[in-house]
This record gives C-alpha cells, sequence and structure tokens, in this order.
C-alpha cells in the first residue's frame, strides 16, 4: 500500500508558503508505534512512513507523531471505554481521530463528548480529511 495518489494530489492542491509541515517517520519509529500498540492499521503507518506526521490543507487537519490518549491531550473523563481510545489527529476544532482497541478509526466531538464509529479504513478516513474524492479530485469548496 502506497500513497502516492495522496502526495501528488497534496503537491497539487497545498500552498507552498510553509503552513503545510510533515515529517516521515523513520522505520525504527514505526516499529516503536507497532511494539506499543498492536491493533494499529497497517495503512495508519504507511501514511506516517510515505506523508509524514503534522499539517496538511492549511490547517484543515493535524497527524500527531505519537498517539494519545484522552488524558495526554487533556480531557478528562469518567468513561472507561474512552480511556482506552488512542489517537491520531485533529481538526484544529477540537474533534478528535483516532482508533478504537480493534484498530477502527472512531471520531471524539467535544462539543458533545461522544465517539463516533467512522467505519472507514484509515486511508478512506485521511482522504476524507485532505477532501479528495476517489478519482483525485479536490472536494474543497470556494
Amino acid at each position: 500500500m502506497d500513497y502516492k495518489k495522496e502526495i501528488e494530489f497534496l503537491n497539487k492542491v497545498e500552498k507552498t508558503d510553509g503552513q503545510n509541515n510533515r515529517i516521515k517517520l523513520t522505520d525504527e519509529e514505526i516499529n516503536n508505534i507497532k511494539n506499543e500498540h498492536k491493533n494499529i492499521p497497517d495503512d495508519y503507518l504507511k501514511y506516517l512512513q510515505n506523508i509524514g506526521f503534522g499539517t496538511f490543507r492549511e490547517s484543515q487537519f493535524m497527524i500527531y507523531k505519537n498517539l494519545k490518549t484522552l488524558f495526554d491531550i487533556g480531557i478528562e473523563t469518567e468513561n472507561d471505554e474512552y480511556n482506552k481510545l488512542i489517537f491520531f489527529g485533529d481538526d484544529f476544532s477540537g474533534d478528535l481521530s483516532g482508533f478504537d482497541l480493534n484498530g477502527n478509526v472512531v471520531e471524539y466531538w467535544h462539543a458533545s463528548d461522544e465517539i463516533y464509529e467512522t467505519d472507514k479504513s484509515f486511508k478512506e478516513y485521511i482522504r476524507e480529511q485532505m477532501l479528495m474524492d476517489n478519482n483525485g479530485n479536490d472536494l474543497r469548496k470556494g
């Protein structure tokens, strides 16, 4: 699995003014994530190797270097199920994106303090966050 289409898309649609900074993870860093989190999807790890952590689409979305819990982010909850989730990014508006214990992509909506299953692979989900359709077209309005 590669991210050639996504890389081409970002190169085409992003501004080159320094707002979109990403750093690719090394093989050692990827192995550390695999060892710490057994059910992390391969498409997420390939994303980190091929595109990297950081922002895209002028602060449309941020991918974290390390997976985080709600506690790491500064959100306290009594819900034990929420405390089992790990998050890979956010939309700069307080809503988080992450994985459940099975590696399924979930969203945490801060306004309602609710978790939503996306029923999408990481690759499908991240394309949606990039505002990229299945044919590589830009979905951004305006």
